[in-house]
């Protein structure tokens, strides 16, 4: 693809596409810390200049960045900057596969059909209408006090900041509701000196169906790490150790940097800063 070709395909992308104008207005949700967003494109346009471009893009629109991106790969084949928060916005996804003929646009289909998906507060709790959770008397909150003290989930807190780690999830099983799970998480990764920004209540994809999880976006370390729990009517709550994405690791899924290294293993284009700010220029700001 000849590179003033492709500098013009990332241009019109965020000049004037549908998909970047529907995943900004998406970013315009009441509750910024109840929703998330993924995103779906393809691209040969290397993925640190589309960071560039989108950050600068935010700042311009007075979104400057919250926290930084990770990049990670949630899928063989498939790139992400994953957890991109304009302040004061929804955390989002920006997953990609690179393809040497396309600059920068919008992935036909993507996940479930879409290629943008928002969940909010308002999609989580009717997806958690479907569950009769258990009432908390005391031997939930025993079994809750002596789960988030136990050797799964401490041993899971390492995870995340091993330099090999992109991101982590923490599996469980569990009958009581998610917001009384965040609330003994939050109170365990106080006592472990983790700091962090605020939980997101979710769902992701296992076998085709969503899956419920917690998504913490900590402050310190600056990772983001889930809790992926499966509603299990006996159980308070307990480790899963059976497989549910990866066969590595039992009781947790870890996305490692191998396989971010295999979907990088293309020849991405970088742009210049010039490029970049001519990217920029043809947008559109507020005065």
């Amino acid at each position: 693809m000849e590179r003033k070709v492709l500098v013009n395909e990332v241009k019109e992308y965020f000049v004037g596409s549908d998909h970047w104008r529907r995943l900004c207005s998406s970013l315009q949700d009441a509750d910024p810390w109840g929703t998330h967003i993924h995103a779906y494109a393809e691209m040969s346009v290397h993925p640190d200049s589309l960071e560039k471009i989108m950050t600068e893009y935010f700042k311009r629109m007075g979104w400057p960045s919250a926290r930084k991106i990770d990049h990670m790969a949630p899928k063989r084949g498939m790139g992400s900057l994953h957890g991109v928060e304009a302040k004061g916005k929804p955390h989002f996804d920006y997953q990609w596969f690179f393809n040497k003929d396309v600059g920068l646009r919008a992935l036909d289909g993507g996940e479930s059909g879409c290629n943008l998906l928002i969940w909010n507060r308002w999609y989580i709790n009717r997806f958690y209408d479907q569950f009769s959770f258990r009432k908390v008397g005391p031997a939930e909150e025993k079994a809750l006090e002596a789960y988030f003290k136990s050797d799964h989930w401490l041993n899971g807190l390492k995870l995340p900041i091993l330099p090999t780690t992109n991101h982590l999830h923490i599996n469980v099983h569990s009958s009581v509701h998610p917001d009384t799970i965040q609330k003994y998480a939050e109170a365990s990764l106080k006592r472990e000196g983790i700091k962090i920004f605020y939980t997101c209540p979710n769902v992701y994809l296992v076998d085709g169906k969503y899956r419920n999880k917690l998504v913490f976006m900590s402050q310190s370390p600056e990772v983001v790490f889930d809790i992926g729990w499966k509603f299990t009517p006996d159980v308070t709550i307990e480790p899963a150790w059976e497989t549910w994405i990866f066969e590595a690791n039992p009781g947790y899924d870890v996305w490692s940097s191998d396989m971010l290294a295999e979907v990088m293993d293309a020849p991405y284009v970088k742009l210049t800063d010039a490029e970049i700010e001519e990217v920029l220029q043809a947008c559109r700001f507020p005065k």
